[in-house]
């Protein structure tokens, strides 16, 4: 019983390699979108979408009001033709665009830099 079980052993060692290889991940995509030019591209806001992020446990959510935590996402569809860039915002960027909006779309990589309505 002093020996840990290979079981146990085997298991930690499969989170510590998932961690990492996603902390690599998020690593790489800085590093990529921070290289990245900055592009420019006539685009219609298409679709918004606003959801509650909520990382408690279920219990932790019956002791405790939730908080107002929210994730805000932006699909914008260019007008040139092509597939729709969704696009992750503040608050304020996604109160300040309705559906319908056409403007100038500004990013680098997958990260949102502006929007600059027509």
């Amino acid at each position: 019983m002093s020996k840990m079980p290979l079981f146990f052993i085997a298991v930690v060692a499969i989170i510590i390699v998932a961690a990492s290889f996603r902390f690599v991940q998020q690593r790489r995509q800085n590093a990529e979108n921070d290289a990245a030019p900055l592009m420019q591209r006539s685009v219609l806001v298409a679709t918004k979408r606003e959801t509650p992020t909520n990382d408690r446990r279920s219990r932790q959510r019956q002791v405790t009001p939730v908080e107002d935590t929210m994730r805000y996402e932006i699909w914008f569809r260019p007008q040139s033709g092509g597939l729709d860039l969704k696009m992750r915002v503040t608050a304020e960027q996604y109160h300040s665009m309705s559906v319908g909006d056409a403007g100038t779309l500004q990013y680098k990589g997958t990260r949102f830099v502006g929007f600059v309505p027509q």
